[in-house]
């Protein structure tokens, strides 16, 4: 259960520029839904295990139809964009995890950073093939499993003994772990919290994990334990596509 941690970036030979794409593709990804904008840049959910064309329906940004672009038997789940770039709101920000959430009901996936954008299917499948690897194995590692958090906090009215604090962190790390696959220990970003942790579990664990939290809240009644999830896996699998090429994490 010890914490892994492997960054793997890929710069491929093509760049993600206009000037590179004067070349159309020979019917690659054609489709007959005539409400997707011809031309448009390709807004990037995630990557799914699955060879085929899926459509998801219009559950994307700005209500756009959300499909895969396949590539071998992974896929790319993407949308037409309007926007040439998309701002952090919170109403973006949600619609962008709502899809992945939707998505990772039945299946794995490797999210995509918000507002990335791929200016058309084929640098996108280019994409795909100098990735493939790293991507299997990204989807490998979260299969049948969602991220769970957990953050334990103190008590504003609460007595604790401070001389015991790396005692009972270690048993509430040590307790929570047996029920996960894998963990990612985060920031402490408040002086009141003592432990913030990423949980990969298993979807059939789910509730053995939840009961572990419980028996430690009642174990532990001077903490207060903030308990989430299930998300998709962010803290363990990622995929970044800057100017510079591609960066894809493992922990």
């Amino acid at each position: 259960m010890t914490e892994n941690k492997c960054a793997i970036s890929i710069k491929p030979r093509f760049d993600i520029e206009e000037n590179q794409e004067k070349e159309k593709p020979e019917n690659f990804g054609k489709t007959e839904n005539k409400n997707r904008l011809k031309g448009a840049e390709k807004y990037f959910y995630c990557v799914v295990p699955c060879g085929k064309k899926k459509n998801f329906g219009q559950i994307g940004m700005n209500d756009s139809e959300v499909y895969t672009l396949p590539y071998n038997d992974i896929a790319a789940v993407i949308s037409d964009s309007s926007l040439k770039e998309y701002e952090l709101t919170e109403e973006y920000a949600t619609r962008h995890e709502e899809v992945i959430r939707h998505l990772m009901e039945e299946r794995a996936v490797v999210p995509v950073e918000f507002g990335t954008l791929i200016k058309n299917e084929k640098i996108l499948t280019r994409l795909m093939a100098k990735t493939y690897d790293p991507v299997k194995a990204c989807l490998k590692l979260v299969d049948n499993a969602v991220e769970l958090g957990v953050k334990v906090v103190l008590s504003k009215e609460s007595m604790f003994d401070n001389s015991r604090r790396k005692e009972y962190v270690s048993d509430i790390l040590g307790s929570l772990k047996t029920k996960a696959k894998h963990v990612v220990i985060g920031d402490l970003f408040s002086d009141r919290l003592i432990l913030n942790v990423a949980f990969l579990v298993n979807k059939d664990n789910i509730d053995a994990f939840s009961d572990e939290v419980m028996i430690l809240q009642e174990k532990y009644f001077n903490l207060k334990f903030l308990y989430s999830g299930p998300w998709a896996p962010h803290n363990f699998v990622y995929i970044k596509i800057g100017a510079k090429g591609v960066e894809i994490t493992k922990k």
